[in-house]
């Protein structure tokens, strides 16, 4: 098992699987670099592919500070930097995106080439102004709060929600997700959701691909326009599944992802 020893001595899992261009792949939040099971296999055969369990999640779930997604983005520029990678694809899955766009923030282009943004709207919070389909303020500081009182069950109705396919063996995958440290990732869970990347994305120059499933909770429209906001984005819709599109459709979504890397 390999591990990251970051500034502030929190541990980052990590594995890497194949060779060639670099493909680092951020998994969602409460879920793991497992997440992407049905992808590393293909994908390695073609790539360098890279995965990592968020701190606070899977296998990093010792870490005790830090919850705010800039401090996870900073964990993925030192992750670069340990392993000297360079010419980086960041993939980025639902909050996998938001930590995406706080590296550009914080980082810019450093060691990365180009995007992948898979389901996430700028702005996730529901609101008058910003019709997302998730959560609005209350039913997200009602989900914050359900993680203290049992998280093994907010996690596995979060997950087994975001299927479209109901007969799907998940055990797996919400075994890793309830690994995650409750007292870490409720308070993510609200910055995460609090934070507008509208600006950052209007600055992002290298080459972006935006995928969305037509079926997810997220306003694919609202997707969309992350494409639209990109100075040199394009667009993908999956029409009969939703949020874990990766995971229901693999093959066409390791296709696509493959193409775009190189």
């Amino acid at each position: 098992m390999s591990y990251l020893t970051t500034n502030d001595n929190a541990k980052i899992y990590y594995t890497e699987s194949g060779h060639g261009k670099n493909l680092l792949m951020v998994h969602g939040y409460g879920c793991s670099g497992k997440y992407f099971e049905n992808n590393i296999p293909e994908l390695s055969k073609h790539f360098h592919v890279i995965t990592v369990d968020l701190r606070g999640h899977g296998n990093s779930n010792e870490a005790v500070s830090g919850e705010r997604i800039s401090r996870l983005a900073t964990d993925i520029h030192e992750l670069l930097v340990s392993l000297d990678l360079k010419d980086v694809t960041y993939l980025g899955w639902s909050m996998g995106c938001s930590i995406g766009w706080s590296y550009w923030d914080l980082f810019q282009n450093d060691r990365l080439s180009k995007f992948v943004f898979v389901d996430e709207p700028a702005w996730a919070l529901e609101t008058p102004d910003n019709h997302a389909g998730l959560l609005d303020y209350q039913q997200t500081l009602d989900f914050c709060k359900s993680l203290y009182t049992d998280k093994e069950k907010a996690l596995s109705s979060f997950i087994k929600g975001i299927v479209i396919n109901k007969d799907l063996d998940l055990t797996e995958l919400i075994n890793d997700s309830v690994k995650a440290n409750e007292n870490f990732i409720s308070p993510l869970f609200y910055n995460h959701m609090a934070n507008d990347w509208h600006d950052v994305i209007k600055t992002i120059t290298i080459p972006s691909l935006v995928i969305s499933g037509k079926k997810s909770f997220f306003n694919w429209k609202l997707v969309k326009q992350v494409s639209e906001d990109l100075p040199n984005g394009q667009f993908e819709i999956f029409n009969d599944v939703g949020h874990m599109l990766f995971f229901e459709e693999a093959d066409k979504f390791n296709k696509i992802v493959t193409e775009f890397v190189k």
